[in-house]
């Protein structure tokens, strides 16, 4: 929406230059005043979030203590709109691209229309199985935008979108995780979705995860190398860090550079086995077959699988005992915290290594003593004001660093997803930071 932008030498000011041709798919203007309108939507109590919260006196107006009038987002001209920031955030650019952010119309409704969208595409049709969006005939580079519509439709199977796949009527599809080789009519692409998997433990419930050595144990005990070769999927990538390992970095990824990590993805049994004594000690338990612990997945066959060899392992390693859980939807999600070792995953909502580590930014271990959870706020809070880029990099690694000690989560594996597309389509892209992948059309064509 803006073509120039300046920020100022404290780097907490931020000045964008609206294009003159931005516009709504109706054809209206779209004005530095609507996006002031979103920021001050942002302070509601049911809207504030922690986005919000580094605008300049957002938390004071959302508590109460200052008006909205002096909320950091001044309107210099209907094309130019001014944003000063609490401090300096270098991933604040990145933020801006975040839903909570899109400009709001002044003559919009409580309910998302079609003429709301600025985008490169608009909202035509929405139903249960069907998306469709059209060519925005007012977006500012759509003369670049090769497609006149594009449709997300909802089928019961890889079956039925293969059938319709040959037929032309699809595009672009996922392949299942088995049984690839099928799927010849097209060009088969393997793309990293961005999701991080991992083992999510709860800290609150009386039981052995309280233990931090017990935690310990379990991170080492797990070898997802081995686990990988087990579950024999190409779509697995082993992962024993609590950020995806192509995170951008300084001339290196930012794994690349930090690679001192108390646990790696093949783990150590040796470590696993002194840390196991070390648990049972504390809890005063005799031994470890004595140790039970739930270990809940989703109730499908791939994540039963999964939860199987994870089982395996740790049963194998430390004597203990693992029962197997599995649940769907609201149930799931209410085991995940009472007493269970959960297989989840995340995707960060913009491409930095704080999106994936800011969740952790609380007393996560809930008072456990020796824990390290004031250290990671204190590196989280540090980095999120640090303005030199190798500095802030080394913070978040100390953040990482310490978490890992803490361990209230285990890493297990990035996920990659394939792809089968028409033969002749060029420009189609993925992002690691939407949902699935991030299928974009935005450049997409058929040659």
């Amino acid at each position: 929406m803006a073509d120039r932008y300046e920020i100022s030498e404290n780097q907490k000011v931020y000045t964008f230059y609206l294009r003159d041709d931005a516009c709504y798919s109706d054809g209206m203007p779209v004005t530095a005043g609507d996006f002031l309108r979103a920021f001050q939507r942002l302070m509601e109590p049911e809207n504030f979030n922690s986005y919000a919260a580094i605008i300049k006196n957002a938390e004071d107006i959302y508590q109460g203590k200052k008006k909205i009038e002096e909320l950091g987002v001044t309107v210099l001209d209907e094309k130019t709109l001014q944003i000063e920031l609490e401090h300096p955030q270098v991933q604040f650019l990145q933020l801006l691209a975040l839903r909570s952010f899109a400009p709001i119309r002044e003559d919009a409704a409580e309910i998302l229309r079609p003429e709301d969208c600025n985008g490169p595409f608009t909202l035509e049709t929405w139903s249960e199985d069907l998306v469709g969006m059209k060519k925005n005939p007012y977006y500012w580079e759509r003369d670049n935008i090769k497609l006149d519509k594009v449709e997300a439709v909802c089928l019961e199977s890889s079956d039925e979108a293969y059938e319709r796949f040959v037929k032309g009527e699809v595009d672009v599809m996922p392949i299942p995780l088995k049984g690839a080789e099928k799927y010849s009519a097209g060009i088969q692409k393997k793309v990293m979705t961005g999701i991080c998997e991992s083992l999510y433990l709860d800290l609150q419930t009386e039981g052995p995860l309280q233990c931090r050595e017990f935690r310990q144990a379990l991170n080492y005990a797990l070898n997802r190398v081995e686990y990988k070769e087990n579950m024999d999927s190409d779509f697995l990538v082993p992962n024993a860090r609590y950020v995806p390992e192509n995170g951008l970095g300084i001339l290196k990824t930012y794994t690349e550079n930090y690679q001192d990590l108390p646990c790696t993805k093949y783990g150590n049994q040796k470590l696993a086995e002194e840390k196991l004594g070390e648990a049972l000690k504390k809890m005063n338990i005799s031994g470890a077959e004595d140790v039970n612990i739930r270990l809940l997945v989703n109730d499908d066959p791939w994540s039963i699988q999964e939860g199987t060899e994870i089982k395996r392992q740790w049963e194998k390693k430390l004597g203990i005992s693992v029962e197997l859980e599995t649940a769907t939807g609201d149930a799931f999600w209410a085991e995940k915290d009472n007493g269970t070792v959960t297989l989840t995953g995340v995707i960060a909502e913009y491409a930095d290594m704080m999106a994936y580590l800011q969740s952790w930014n609380y007393d996560y271990t809930y008072g456990e003593e020796g824990n390290q959870s004031d250290t990671v706020q204190k590196c989280l809070r540090d980095a999120e004001r640090q303005t030199d880029e190798q500095i802030r990099l080394s913070t978040l690694y100390k953040a990482e660093k310490a978490l890992m000690e803490d361990v209230p989560m285990i890493p297990l594996q990035l996920r990659k997803e394939s792809l089968l597309l028409n033969r002749n389509l060029t420009g189609f892209e993925t992002s690691m930071n939407l949902a699935g992948g991030g299928y974009e059309f935005l450049y997409a064509d058929f040659k």
